[in-house]
């Protein structure tokens, strides 16, 4: 439920009681986060209300603009040296070494990102398809298949994986992506 009072875009906000009460952080009707994502005081957050990849390193308190070759649709940040980005665009993956500031065309297929360990950056495309790179999205290879739709995908480990589907549909793979169990159903 919406608090009275605020504005529909809410920036970066906090909570430190499990979401019962939230506090702005910044860009309190600035910016509209659809991606974000973080590592230590690093942060970088796609604003889909004005189009712009921002990033902070200091936990998001100020904000640096970083150019971008259009919409994102995810983002994925090396584990070990965040600085180097892999996103995914309409036209396909782009990678950066340099947090942002330039971006090199990878190719590739599009869909939700998700990158556990250094030599494990995964994709599940719009289909389903699971593929993982083991450098850094330069080649992929198929893995498995989640059976519709995603929503969201999030990596615990590189071999215990999470993603949501479009029907409300969560599901768990132990295996990397080979396979994939229900965990819970609308």
């Amino acid at each position: 439920m919406r608090e009275q009072g605020l504005p529909p875009n809410l920036g970066l906000i906090e909570s430190t009681d499990g979401g019962r009460t939230w506090r702005s952080v910044s860009l309190l009707g600035d910016a509209d986060f659809h991606i974000l994502r973080s590592h230590g005081r690093r942060v970088y957050g796609f604003d889909s209300a004005n189009g712009r990849l921002l990033a902070s390193d200091d936990g998001g308190t100020t904000w640096r603009q970083r150019p971008i070759p259009g919409p994102l649709i995810d983002l994925a940040a090396h584990p070990q040296r965040p600085s180097h980005l892999v996103a995914v665009t309409e036209r396909g993956l782009i990678a950066s070494t340099d947090a942002g500031r330039s971006w090199r065309a990878l190719g590739g297929g599009i869909g939700l990102l998700a990158w556990p360990a250094a030599d494990r950056l995964l994709l599940v495309d719009g289909a389903g398809g699971v593929h993982v790179s083991e450098n850094q999205g330069k080649r992929w290879r198929p893995k498995g298949d989640i059976g519709g739709q995603p929503a969201a995908f999030l990596a615990q480990t590189t071999i215990e994986l999470y993603v949501a589907l479009h029907d409300g549909t969560v599901k768990r793979s132990a295996d990397g992506g080979e396979s994939w169990e229900i965990r819970s159903a609308p």
